[in-house]
Protein backbone atom coordinates (compact mmCIF):
# COMPACT_ATOMS: atom_id res chain seq x y z
CA UNK A 1 0.00 0.00 0.00
CA UNK A 2 3.03 2.18 0.91
CA UNK A 3 4.73 1.31 -2.17
CA UNK A 4 0.73 2.72 -4.27
CA UNK A 5 0.97 6.01 -2.07
CA UNK A 6 4.27 6.63 -3.34
CA UNK A 7 3.87 5.93 -6.67
CA UNK A 8 1.13 7.90 -7.13
CA UNK A 9 2.50 11.07 -4.95
CA UNK A 10 4.98 11.26 -7.34
CA UNK A 11 2.75 11.08 -10.92
CA UNK A 12 0.85 13.90 -9.27
CA UNK A 13 3.98 15.51 -8.91
CA UNK A 14 4.57 14.72 -12.73
CA UNK A 15 1.23 15.73 -13.59
CA UNK A 16 1.37 19.16 -11.43
CA UNK A 17 5.23 19.83 -13.05
CA UNK A 18 4.00 19.13 -16.42
CA UNK A 19 0.91 21.49 -15.76
CA UNK A 20 2.64 24.01 -14.78
CA UNK A 21 5.50 24.30 -17.41
CA UNK A 22 5.69 27.09 -19.50
CA UNK A 23 8.61 25.86 -21.83
CA UNK A 24 9.48 22.15 -23.26
CA UNK A 25 13.40 21.21 -24.31
CA UNK A 26 13.26 19.25 -27.43
CA UNK A 27 13.87 15.01 -27.11
CA UNK A 28 15.02 12.99 -29.24
CA UNK A 29 12.43 11.74 -32.10
CA UNK A 30 9.55 14.51 -31.03
CA UNK A 31 7.76 15.88 -33.52
CA UNK A 32 6.05 19.02 -32.77
CA UNK A 33 2.39 17.53 -32.86
CA UNK A 34 3.43 14.63 -30.62
CA UNK A 35 4.45 18.03 -28.09
CA UNK A 36 1.14 19.50 -28.65
CA UNK A 37 -0.84 16.80 -28.06
CA UNK A 38 1.34 16.23 -24.79
CA UNK A 39 0.62 19.90 -23.53
CA UNK A 40 -3.16 19.84 -25.20
CA UNK A 41 -2.55 22.89 -27.11
CA UNK A 42 -2.96 22.88 -31.28
CA UNK A 43 -0.26 22.47 -33.32
CA UNK A 44 -1.00 26.01 -34.85
CA UNK A 45 -0.77 27.61 -31.36
CA UNK A 46 2.42 26.11 -31.00
CA UNK A 47 3.82 26.84 -34.45
CA UNK A 48 2.11 30.91 -34.18
CA UNK A 49 3.71 31.27 -30.44
CA UNK A 50 7.26 30.36 -31.32
CA UNK A 51 7.46 31.64 -34.82
CA UNK A 52 8.28 28.27 -36.23
CA UNK A 53 7.98 28.42 -40.27
CA UNK A 54 8.83 24.68 -40.75
CA UNK A 55 7.48 22.30 -38.35
CA UNK A 56 9.56 20.09 -39.56
CA UNK A 57 12.97 21.34 -38.69
CA UNK A 58 12.52 20.74 -34.96
CA UNK A 59 16.09 19.95 -33.19
CA UNK A 60 16.78 18.61 -30.37
CA UNK A 61 18.01 20.92 -27.50
CA UNK A 62 15.36 23.70 -28.67
CA UNK A 63 13.22 25.43 -26.37
CA UNK A 64 9.61 25.87 -26.90
CA UNK A 65 7.20 28.55 -25.04
CA UNK A 66 3.45 26.48 -24.52
CA UNK A 67 0.95 28.82 -24.37
CA UNK A 68 -1.77 28.53 -21.57
CA UNK A 69 -5.45 28.39 -22.09
CA UNK A 70 -5.56 32.64 -21.55
CA UNK A 71 -3.06 33.30 -24.70
CA UNK A 72 -5.31 33.76 -27.74
CA UNK A 73 -3.24 35.50 -30.04
CA UNK A 74 0.40 36.04 -30.91
CA UNK A 75 2.65 38.27 -33.25
CA UNK A 76 4.44 37.17 -36.16
CA UNK A 77 7.00 38.34 -38.21
CA UNK A 78 6.33 38.01 -41.81
CA UNK A 79 9.47 36.64 -44.26
CA UNK A 80 10.81 36.33 -47.13
CA UNK A 81 8.66 34.71 -50.28
CA UNK A 82 5.15 34.67 -47.35
CA UNK A 83 1.75 35.80 -48.57
CA UNK A 84 -1.05 36.16 -46.32
CA UNK A 85 -2.76 33.29 -48.06
CA UNK A 86 0.93 30.98 -46.41
CA UNK A 87 0.94 31.96 -43.58
CA UNK A 88 -2.80 31.64 -42.83
CA UNK A 89 -3.02 27.98 -44.19
CA UNK A 90 0.38 27.35 -41.76
CA UNK A 91 -1.53 28.24 -38.97
CA UNK A 92 -4.81 27.22 -39.63
CA UNK A 93 -6.79 30.17 -40.21
CA UNK A 94 -8.62 31.77 -42.84
CA UNK A 95 -6.79 34.89 -44.57
CA UNK A 96 -9.42 36.75 -44.80
CA UNK A 97 -10.27 36.37 -41.09
CA UNK A 98 -6.04 38.05 -40.91
CA UNK A 99 -6.76 40.19 -43.42
CA UNK A 100 -9.17 41.44 -41.21
CA UNK A 101 -7.68 41.23 -37.78
CA UNK A 102 -5.13 43.39 -39.08
CA UNK A 103 -6.51 45.49 -40.85
CA UNK A 104 -5.17 44.57 -44.66
CA UNK A 105 -6.94 46.36 -47.20
CA UNK A 106 -5.03 44.49 -49.98
CA UNK A 107 -3.38 40.98 -48.66
CA UNK A 108 -1.23 40.78 -51.93
CA UNK A 109 1.08 43.82 -50.43
CA UNK A 110 2.00 42.30 -47.29
CA UNK A 111 5.85 43.22 -46.79
CA UNK A 112 8.90 41.66 -45.44
CA UNK A 113 9.13 42.42 -41.53
CA UNK A 114 5.60 43.58 -41.38
CA UNK A 115 3.99 42.25 -37.97
CA UNK A 116 0.84 40.35 -37.91
CA UNK A 117 -1.47 39.25 -35.17
CA UNK A 118 -2.45 35.68 -35.36
CA UNK A 119 -5.07 34.00 -33.77
CA UNK A 120 -4.69 30.99 -31.57
CA UNK A 121 -8.24 29.47 -31.54
CA UNK A 122 -7.76 26.10 -33.18
CA UNK A 123 -10.38 25.23 -35.18
CA UNK A 124 -13.03 27.67 -34.26
CA UNK A 125 -13.35 30.98 -36.41
CA UNK A 126 -11.17 33.56 -34.44
CA UNK A 127 -13.04 36.76 -33.19
CA UNK A 128 -13.17 39.70 -35.94
CA UNK A 129 -14.02 43.45 -35.42
CA UNK A 130 -17.45 43.76 -35.50
CA UNK A 131 -18.29 44.41 -39.48
CA UNK A 132 -21.92 46.60 -38.81
CA UNK A 133 -22.65 48.56 -35.68
CA UNK A 134 -26.28 48.79 -33.74
CA UNK A 135 -27.50 51.83 -35.12
CA UNK A 136 -26.76 50.88 -38.42
CA UNK A 137 -27.95 47.45 -38.51
CA UNK A 138 -31.06 48.54 -36.87
CA UNK A 139 -32.11 51.23 -39.41
CA UNK A 140 -31.45 48.29 -41.96
CA UNK A 141 -34.09 46.01 -39.73
CA UNK A 142 -36.80 48.71 -40.41
CA UNK A 143 -36.64 48.04 -43.70
CA UNK A 144 -38.38 45.51 -45.20
CA UNK A 145 -36.66 44.11 -48.79
CA UNK A 146 -39.41 43.76 -51.62
CA UNK A 147 -39.61 40.12 -51.79
CA UNK A 148 -38.22 38.48 -54.94
CA UNK A 149 -36.96 41.83 -56.80
CA UNK A 150 -33.31 41.88 -56.01
CA UNK A 151 -31.25 39.50 -58.11
CA UNK A 152 -27.35 41.09 -57.82
CA UNK A 153 -25.24 43.67 -55.70
CA UNK A 154 -23.22 45.77 -58.09
CA UNK A 155 -20.28 47.60 -56.62
CA UNK A 156 -19.09 51.24 -57.53
CA UNK A 157 -16.70 53.65 -56.75
CA UNK A 158 -17.41 57.41 -56.83
CA UNK A 159 -14.03 57.40 -59.12
CA UNK A 160 -13.59 61.26 -56.90
CA UNK A 161 -11.23 61.56 -53.72
CA UNK A 162 -13.08 63.40 -51.60
CA UNK A 163 -17.43 62.73 -51.94
CA UNK A 164 -20.63 62.16 -49.71
CA UNK A 165 -23.45 60.91 -50.23
CA UNK A 166 -25.30 64.22 -49.54
CA UNK A 167 -23.61 66.18 -52.13
CA UNK A 168 -23.49 63.02 -55.04
CA UNK A 169 -27.80 63.26 -53.72
CA UNK A 170 -27.66 66.89 -55.46
CA UNK A 171 -25.94 66.35 -57.96
CA UNK A 172 -27.74 63.49 -59.43
CA UNK A 173 -31.05 64.93 -59.04
CA UNK A 174 -29.00 68.62 -60.96
CA UNK A 175 -28.54 65.54 -63.88
CA UNK A 176 -32.32 65.18 -63.76
CA UNK A 177 -32.27 61.76 -61.87
CA UNK A 178 -36.02 62.38 -60.52
CA UNK A 179 -34.94 60.54 -57.12
CA UNK A 180 -31.91 62.14 -57.07
CA UNK A 181 -28.83 59.39 -55.25
CA UNK A 182 -28.59 56.80 -58.01
CA UNK A 183 -26.95 54.15 -55.39
CA UNK A 184 -29.22 52.23 -52.56
CA UNK A 185 -26.18 52.31 -50.03
CA UNK A 186 -22.85 54.81 -49.92
CA UNK A 187 -19.50 54.01 -47.58
CA UNK A 188 -17.64 56.99 -47.00
CA UNK A 189 -14.17 56.83 -47.23
CA UNK A 190 -13.81 59.74 -43.99
CA UNK A 191 -13.13 62.36 -46.55
CA UNK A 192 -16.22 64.59 -45.82
CA UNK A 193 -18.57 65.11 -42.23
CA UNK A 194 -19.13 60.60 -42.14
CA UNK A 195 -16.58 58.85 -40.44
CA UNK A 196 -14.52 56.17 -42.62
CA UNK A 197 -16.69 53.18 -43.59
CA UNK A 198 -19.48 54.70 -42.28
CA UNK A 199 -22.82 53.48 -44.10
CA UNK A 200 -25.58 56.09 -45.43
CA UNK A 201 -28.40 54.31 -46.62
CA UNK A 202 -30.02 56.03 -49.35
CA UNK A 203 -34.00 56.77 -50.10
CA UNK A 204 -33.96 54.36 -52.82
CA UNK A 205 -33.23 51.28 -50.23
CA UNK A 206 -35.38 52.79 -47.74
CA UNK A 207 -38.53 52.85 -50.57
CA UNK A 208 -38.07 49.90 -52.02
CA UNK A 209 -36.97 52.18 -55.24
CA UNK A 210 -35.28 50.88 -58.61
CA UNK A 211 -31.82 51.71 -58.67
CA UNK A 212 -30.14 54.61 -61.31
CA UNK A 213 -26.78 53.35 -60.96
CA UNK A 214 -26.41 51.33 -64.19
CA UNK A 215 -27.11 51.87 -68.05
CA UNK A 216 -30.29 49.82 -68.63
CA UNK A 217 -33.56 50.69 -66.30
CA UNK A 218 -34.11 46.73 -66.41
CA UNK A 219 -30.56 46.15 -64.33
CA UNK A 220 -31.88 49.11 -62.16
CA UNK A 221 -35.19 47.58 -61.60
CA UNK A 222 -32.97 44.05 -60.40
CA UNK A 223 -29.96 45.15 -58.90
CA UNK A 224 -28.78 46.74 -55.49
CA UNK A 225 -26.26 49.77 -55.92
CA UNK A 226 -23.65 50.00 -53.13
CA UNK A 227 -20.54 53.46 -54.08
CA UNK A 228 -17.61 53.24 -52.25
CA UNK A 229 -16.57 56.79 -51.86
CA UNK A 230 -13.11 56.74 -53.82
CA UNK A 231 -11.08 56.80 -56.83
CA UNK A 232 -9.77 52.56 -56.72
CA UNK A 233 -8.29 53.76 -59.92
CA UNK A 234 -5.39 55.44 -58.14
CA UNK A 235 -6.01 53.77 -54.39
CA UNK A 236 -7.44 50.91 -52.58
CA UNK A 237 -10.72 51.23 -50.36
CA UNK A 238 -9.93 51.92 -46.92
CA UNK A 239 -9.93 48.74 -44.61
CA UNK A 240 -13.12 50.17 -42.69
CA UNK A 241 -14.59 50.36 -45.79
CA UNK A 242 -14.07 46.76 -46.92
CA UNK A 243 -15.04 45.95 -43.66
CA UNK A 244 -18.40 48.15 -43.90
CA UNK A 245 -18.80 46.67 -47.39
CA UNK A 246 -18.20 42.87 -46.26
CA UNK A 247 -20.82 43.67 -43.60
CA UNK A 248 -23.68 45.41 -45.74
CA UNK A 249 -22.92 42.54 -48.42
CA UNK A 250 -23.16 40.00 -46.18
CA UNK A 251 -26.14 41.67 -44.40
CA UNK A 252 -28.36 41.83 -48.06
CA UNK A 253 -27.68 38.42 -49.34
CA UNK A 254 -29.36 37.28 -46.31
CA UNK A 255 -32.31 39.39 -46.48
CA UNK A 256 -32.75 38.68 -50.25
CA UNK A 257 -30.96 35.52 -50.33
CA UNK A 258 -28.63 35.92 -52.82
CA UNK A 259 -24.95 34.25 -52.91
CA UNK A 260 -21.87 35.56 -53.54
CA UNK A 261 -21.92 35.29 -56.76
CA UNK A 262 -24.26 37.34 -57.48
CA UNK A 263 -22.00 39.78 -56.22
CA UNK A 264 -20.38 42.01 -58.21
CA UNK A 265 -19.20 45.27 -60.00
CA UNK A 266 -20.10 47.64 -62.57
CA UNK A 267 -17.38 46.59 -64.65
CA UNK A 268 -17.76 43.30 -64.73
CA UNK A 269 -21.47 43.47 -65.20
CA UNK A 270 -20.94 46.14 -67.73
CA UNK A 271 -17.52 45.43 -69.19
CA UNK A 272 -17.32 47.92 -72.61
CA UNK A 273 -19.05 50.58 -70.64
CA UNK A 274 -16.56 51.37 -67.75
CA UNK A 275 -13.68 50.53 -65.32
CA UNK A 276 -15.64 51.03 -62.30
CA UNK A 277 -14.81 50.19 -59.69
CA UNK A 278 -11.00 50.71 -60.40
CA UNK A 279 -8.09 48.52 -60.65
CA UNK A 280 -7.16 48.51 -57.06
CA UNK A 281 -10.76 46.69 -56.09
CA UNK A 282 -10.82 42.98 -55.36
CA UNK A 283 -14.04 41.28 -56.31
CA UNK A 284 -12.16 37.65 -55.56
CA UNK A 285 -10.75 39.25 -52.58
CA UNK A 286 -14.60 39.62 -50.86
CA UNK A 287 -16.50 37.03 -52.46
CA UNK A 288 -13.72 35.02 -50.57
CA UNK A 289 -14.89 36.82 -47.42
CA UNK A 290 -18.04 36.42 -48.22
CA UNK A 291 -18.16 32.82 -48.48
CA UNK A 292 -15.43 31.94 -45.61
Amino acid sequence: MRIFYVTVFFALVAAITLWASTTHVVQKNETLGGIAQRYGVSVSALQAYNGISNPNLLYVGKKLKIPSGTVREVSYVVRKGESLGIIAKRFGVSSSDLALINKISRPDLIRVGQKLTIPLSGSRRPAVPKLLDSTTLARLDSIRPSSGKWQRIIIHHSATPIDDAVNMHKVHLARGMKNGLAYHFVISNGSRKAKDGEIYIGSRWKGQLDGGHVKKQSWNQTSIGICLIGNFEIRPPTSKQLSALEGLCEYLMKRCNLQANEVTTHTLFHPKHTVCPGKHFSLTGLRRRLVD
